[in-house]
C-alpha cells in the first residue's frame, strides 16, 4: 500500500471537521477531527468507503415510483450494482414504511426497505 496523504471532510456531525489523513503503509492518522467520530469516519472512509443507498423503486401497477433505502451503508463500488438490482425489483402493492422489499442486496446483508405507504 502505497504511503499517501487526503484530506476529507467529516459528514458524521453537522461540524463538517477538515480532517488530514496521512496513511504510511497500514498504518492510518487522523487529524483535524473535532469530536471522537472522525477517526473511525476517515479511516473506513480510506479503506473502505461506504455508502447508504437511497433510491426509488416503480412497484407493480404503480403510476409513481416509491423511495426505498438501505438498511445500513454498502460498498460505494457497488452502488452501481445495487442500483440496478433495485430498479429491476418490482414489488406488489400495497407497501407500508418499514417493509423489507428486498433481502440481501448483492450480497451485502443490506436489506431494501421502504421510505413510505404506497396502496394499490
Amino acid at each position: 500500500m502505497a504511503d499517501k496523504n487526503t484530506e476529507l471532510i467529516c459528514i458524521n456531525c453537522p461540524r463538517g471537521c477538515l480532517l488530514q489523513v496521512e496513511q504510511q503503509g497500514k498504518e492510518i492518522t487522523v487529524t483535524g477531527n473535532f469530536c471522537s467520530k472522525g477517526i473511525p469516519y476517515a479511516k473506513q472512509e480510506i479503506t473502505d468507503p461506504q455508502r447508504v443507498l437511497t433510491i426509488l423503486m416503480r412497484p407493480e401497477g404503480a403510476d409513481r415510483p416509491l423511495s426505498v433505502k438501505t438498511d445500513r451503508p454498502v460498498p460505494k463500488a457497488l452502488l452501481k450494482e445495487c442500483a440496478k438490482a433495485v430498479y429491476s425489483t418490482h414489488p406488489k402493492l400495497p407497501v407500508k414504511y418499514g417493509d423489507v422489499l428486498i433481502e440481501n442486496l448483492c450480497g451485502t446483508g443490506a436489506k431494501v426497505i421502504a421510505t413510505a405507504d404506497m396502496k394499490a
